[in-house]
């Protein structure tokens, strides 16, 4: 399974957007499909796109749950072991 990344838009310049993942590695990737995206806004990035503008306040709810899934992921692989 694969979870979309978080990052912030640093710019936009026509269908190109850089953006700061939230480990801090700056990328560009395609804002096509969310073309009224703006500085400043929490995206969700999948395959070097834009799928989704979210909230700041999403930001820290969807970080808890990424964390508890890899927890689940962990103890689902240890338990295969």
């Amino acid at each position: 399974m694969c979870l979309p990344l978080i990052a912030r838009v640093q710019t936009v310049e026509g269908n190109l957007a850089q953006v700061k993942l939230l480990e801090g590695e700056i990328v560009h990737v395609n804002a096509s499909l969310q073309p009224q995206v703006t500085e400043g806004e929490y995206v969700l990035l999948d395959r070097g796109l834009i799928i989704e503008i979210i909230d700041a306040g999403q930001v820290e709810e969807m970080l808890r749950f990424y964390t508890e899934l890899t927890t689940l992921w962990e103890k689902e692989d240890a338990a295969h072991v």
